[in-house]
């Protein structure tokens, strides 16, 4: 029977990080995945690394998402080394736009106080927009230039973390299912799973939107919100960095590949794309950027991003079961948030608690 130092059920962009956390840190590690690497929220996401884009008011995941972003360059070169995938790394800025007068009265005010917490942004009239995106509407009312933020490939990001991981000695299990965690005397011993048992004294849940029963050990819920994203493309370059507006975006990407998303359907678990949901999408792109219009288009998909009942990302051992850990929640910034929340659960483990400890 097969032993390892830690389990981890859910090989999306927080589980996969986890697993090159520890792997790092000469843990031997499993990863065991129902389908294949990054086949959820994670191969859906747009990869925004939007810290100043994402949050209007400050709280204590800002300033983990802070740090996150940091570990981005680095983390960019170990996994080319390790793995030869290129994570797209690109750091050119996101250009956050208003509609309104009370809209940009609105973002200037989160200006000032991402300022405080040490932000680069900088407030732009309509012109000075233009100066760096042409293709914009002139009929807008400026925006917020965040200088910080950026963006990767999220399905690349995923796999590379794996891919890395693997690299350093971790076995990863696809289309293998956790059917029970098995616990003696108060703390977990192993797992039970379609391709046999597996023995381990730590275990952490990062399933995402799924696996509820796996999940309700802990006595949360995560709660699939679905989102739909549209993909033009266009030989004729149109934008040069993201543009974000009111849990909005258009993301260029390599290629020619134009990302526009999302919707947000709380507790809608399909996976298909609504034709309302295409044409809403593509009234907001063209209203901001009116020569997406001649674009071609390429593709749609939908992924479920996994909220938590709590409002905020559960990263914790459980409190009377030992060994038996939770990584969930991470909503619309998993991927941001995945660079942090590996380290994060690499030193929670190595201290070994059996405290609760939430951010």
């Amino acid at each position: 029977m097969k032993n390892y130092d830690v389990i981890i059920i859910g090989s999306g962009a927080i589980g996969s990080s986890i697993a090159y956390s520890l792997s790092k840190r000469k843990k031997r590690v499993a990863i065991i995945e129902k389908q294949m690497i990054g086949s959820g929220a994670s191969s859906a996401a747009a990869g925004l690394l939007g810290v100043q884009a994402e949050w209007d008011a400050e709280d204590p995941l800002f300033h983990l998402a802070q740090q996150s972003r940091r570990l981005f360059p680095k983390l960019q070169e170990e996994i080319r080394t390790l793995s030869g995938i290129d994570i797209g790394y690109e750091q050119k800025g996101i250009l956050r736009i208003a509609h309104t007068e009370q809209e940009l009265a609105r973002i200037h005010d989160i200006m000032n106080w991402q300022s405080a917490c040490g932000e680069v942004c900088e407030a732009m009239t309509m012109a000075q927009v233009q100066q760096i995106e042409p293709a914009v509407s002139s009929k807008l009312y400026g925006g917020v230039f965040c200088r910080d933020d950026g963006h990767v490939l999220a399905k690349d990001l995923t796999k590379g973390y794996a891919a890395s991981a693997a690299a350093l000695g971790c076995a990863i299990y696809e289309h293998t299912e956790v059917t029970q965690i098995i616990e003696q005397q108060g703390e977990v011993c192993g797992v039970q799973t379609t391709a046999g048992m597996l023995e381990t004294k730590q275990i952490i849940l990062a399933t995402g939107a799924s696996n509820q029963p796996l999940q309700q050990h802990f006595e949360i819920e995560a709660i699939p919100v679905k989102g739909e994203v549209v993909c033009l493309h266009s030989y004729e370059p149109i934008l040069q960095v993201p543009l974000f507006r009111e849990r909005f975006y258009i993301a260029p990407k390599r290629g020619g590949h134009y990302v526009i998303g999302a919707t947000m359907k709380r507790g809608d678990v399909t996976k298909h794309v609504e034709a309302a949901s295409v044409q809403h999408l593509l009234n907001q792109a063209f209203e901001l950027v009116p020569a997406l219009q001649q674009a071609t288009f390429k593709t749609s998909w939908a992924g479920l991003r996994p909220d938590c009942s709590l409002e905020r990302p559960l990263m914790a051992q459980h409190a009377t079961t030992k060994g038996l850990w939770c990584a969930v929640g991470h909503y619309r910034n998993g991927i941001l948030l995945s660079a942090i929340t590996g380290e994060y659960m690499a030193n929670q483990l190595e201290e070994v608690t059996n405290t609760c400890n939430y951010v």
